[in-house]
Parts: structure tokens; C-alpha cells; sequence
């Protein structure tokens, strides 16, 4: 396509269905606005994305896209909803052809992403992957989305990426407040002593899982040598993971809320904990972007893609392990990658995190 100057009034945004995705698409959704300071820009999500970014400031407006809720019926009323707009640009984080076909079906005069799935001649503006390394993080993909309606909308990049770009969120008074409200409701003060959320689940992924014992060893060492309040988060889908965690805690001051939090009651308790456990999922994102400290546990997933960023998030894995970052769901032999990283070592990361925790607060003070 030509580089020349391109008129842009109304963006269209269609955002990653996962919540960690969509928490690592944020350094690139501010660069689209900073870019685009005076358009309208729209983002096409799922209902539990939407909800992620309902006060978010890079968004005028959000559309929820219930395809999974109501079929083809979704794609065909939402394609129509897109075309009442009369989007200059649709900018494609969701790599899948249907991101592609919808945006084609609604008329979107310019059409930016990843030609992958054979979308490529549903594009106005193609990018490669080619042979990119697996040591790139996700968020540099969306930014070169961004990078490429720039270059497509002003002949130029406008904003050369520098550094090392991290999600960053903040949890509002409202999100506070919720998350709050719940845990009163089940006798939780989070002023009271440590709050510490662990997210023993993964949804679609049994490999990721840290074993039930391990969250559960750690849960007692984290009550008992840091007077800890525990509660286990995760979706409607992990409950019963997190319900076996919870029956294997011998000490009193734990209580599962998998399953029962809604988004903004999420952003806020990981916004006011002191800390969370995670294996590999959306609310280790979120906790990071939020600047809280967080330990992500990595086994069969590439943390050098995906790995949780923020100023006090970390990782741990198993060295040594031969079949590590598989990619798989499910482990084929005996989960060595997770099963090797003990309990006791990621308590001493923990102490070390709330250590540091500690000494930050102390020098704000």
C-alpha cells in the first residue's frame, strides 16, 4: 500500500479473548491512542474482556461480540453493527480469520494484522511472522500492529518503540471497593494481616497446573511463618481445582473464591494483596500490571513470550528440564517440569518478594 497521509476519524480495536492477552495488549493500545489522540476508537471483545477495560481510558466506546453465547447469529449482527460506524481502520489483535472476516464484513475501509489463517487477502495491511524468534514477548507483537497502522494512516512510525514495554493498569476506588465488599463478606480484612491470593487453576490447560499438594504446602507455610490471609482465585472453570487445594490447607484462614469473582471484584483484590501465586494465566497478568508483587510458575508455556510484566513479577521454573516450554495441555509423561519445582522453593521466593515489599513501603513512608 502506498505511504501516504490517510484521513482517520473512527478506529475499530478487535481485543484478545483472554484476559492475560488483552492485559498484554495495553502498552499497545495506549501507543493507538497516543497516536490517534482525536478518533473515536471502538473495541470489538468478549463480554470478560469488555469488562476488563470498562474504564479504561484508550476506549470510547466498547462492543461486547457473543459468539460463543449466540453462533453465527453474532457474527451476522455485530458485522452489522461495525458497518453503521463506518470505521476508517480496524485493527486486528486477534490473530483468528474470523477478526478478519467480521472487520471485512463491516466495511472497515483499512484493515490491519497478522496474516495468518489465511486472512492475508482479507488485509489492507499485511504483516509477516516469518521465522520470529520464540524469545520475542506477545506485547511487541501488538505494538507492531500499531506500528503498521501508522505507517499505513502518516507514511511513517510516529512512536519508534524504546525499552522494554510493560502493561500497565491501576485498580480504581470503585474496584477497590467491590473486592472489599467481598471479602468482609467472608470475614476477610485485608488490613488486618497479609493478603495473599494463589491461583492454582488453569482454564484449558491441566499442564500448567502446579500440583494441588504444592499450592497446599505453600498455603500453610505462607499462614503459619507469614500470618498470611489466603484466599484462591481463578474462573468458574477452576473451581474444583481450587476446591481440592483448599480441602488439602490444614491451617484455619483460607477461603476460595474461584469461580465467584466477577472482573472488577478481581482487579481490585489483586490490586490490594500483598502478593500472588500463579501458574501461567490472566490474573498473573493483571496482578503484575498493577505493580503488585507476583510469582509466576512456568512449565510447559514460553515465559520468554508470555511471562507476566511488571516491576515486581517474577518466575520460576524447573532448570534442567529437557522437554520444558512443549506447549502442550496435557503432560504425555509425568508433568516433570512442574512437578520438580517445590514448594519450599517458591515460599523463599515469596519471602524474598514480600521482603523487598516491605523495604519499598518503608522508604515511601
Amino acid at each position: 500500500m502506498k505511504a501516504t497521509a490517510v484521513r482517520i476519524e473512527r478506529i475499530l480495536v478487535r481485543g484478545a479473548n483472554w484476559i492475560g492477552d488483552a492485559v498484554m495488549s495495553t502498552p499497545a493500545l495506549q501507543r493507538l491512542r497516543d497516536s490517534f489522540p482525536h478518533a473515536q476508537i471502538t473495541l470489538l471483545t468478549t463480554p470478560l474482556t469488555a469488562e476488563l477495560f470498562k474504564e479504561s481510558p484508550y476506549f470510547n466506546e466498547i462492543i461486547e461480540y457473543r459468539r460463543r453465547e449466540a453462533g453465527a447469529k453474532a457474527l451476522i449482527e455485530t458485522s452489522r453493527k461495525i458497518r453503521a460506524h463506518h470505521f476508517d481502520i480496524a485493527v486486528l489483535f486477534q490473530n483468528a480469520f474470523e477478526a478478519a472476516l467480521l472487520a471485512w464484513m463491516g466495511g472497515a475501509r483499512l484493515r490491519i494484522g497478522f496474516s495468518e489463517q489465511g486472512r492475508g487477502f482479507l488485509l489492507t495491511g499485511r504483516l509477516h511472522r516469518g521465522s520470529r524468534r520464540r524469545d520475542r514477548h506477545q506485547v511487541h507483537d501488538y505494538l507492531e500492529i500499531v506500528a503498521e497502522c501508522e505507517r499505513v494512516c502518516f507514511g511513517r512510525e510516529i512512536k519508534p518503540a524504546t525499552g522494554n514495554p510493560i502493561p500497565v493498569m491501576t485498580a480504581s476506588p470503585s474496584q477497590i471497593a467491590a473486592a472489599r465488599a467481598l471479602l468482609h463478606s467472608c470475614g476477610i480484612d485485608p488490613d488486618d494481616r497479609p493478603l495473599i491470593a494463589l491461583n492454582p487453576g488453569a482454564t484449558n490447560s491441566r499442564a500448567k497446573c502446579w500440583g494441588e499438594d504444592h499450592f497446599a504446602s505453600l498455603a500453610d507455610r505462607l499462614i503459619v511463618e507469614l500470618n498470611g490471609q489466603i484466599v484462591l482465585i481463578g474462573a468458574p472453570s477452576e473451581r474444583d481445582y481450587a476446591e481440592k487445594v483448599f480441602q488439602l490447607i490444614s491451617s484455619p484462614g483460607v477461603i476460595n473464591l474461584a469461580g465467584k469473582t466477577s472482573i472488577e471484584q478481581l482487579v481490585g483484590l489483586l490490586g490490594d494483596c500483598a502478593l500472588l501465586v500463579s501458574n501461567d494465566t490472566g490474573p498473573a497478568h493483571i496482578a503484575a500490571a498493577l505493580s503488585r508483587p507476583t510469582l509466576t510458575i512456568f512449565g510447559p508455556t514460553n515465559e520468554f513470550e508470555t511471562a507476566p510484566l511488571g516491576p515486581r513479577a517474577e518466575m520460576i521454573r524447573a532448570e534442567g528440564i529437557e522437554c520444558a516450554r512443549c506447549m502442550l495441555r496435557d503432560c504425555p509423561i509425568d508433568h516433570r517440569c512442574m512437578r520438580r519445582i517445590t514448594s519450599d522453593e517458591a515460599f523463599a521466593r515469596v519471602r524474598a518478594l514480600m521482603k523487598d515489599e516491605e523495604r519499598t513501603r518503608n522508604k515511601q513512608k
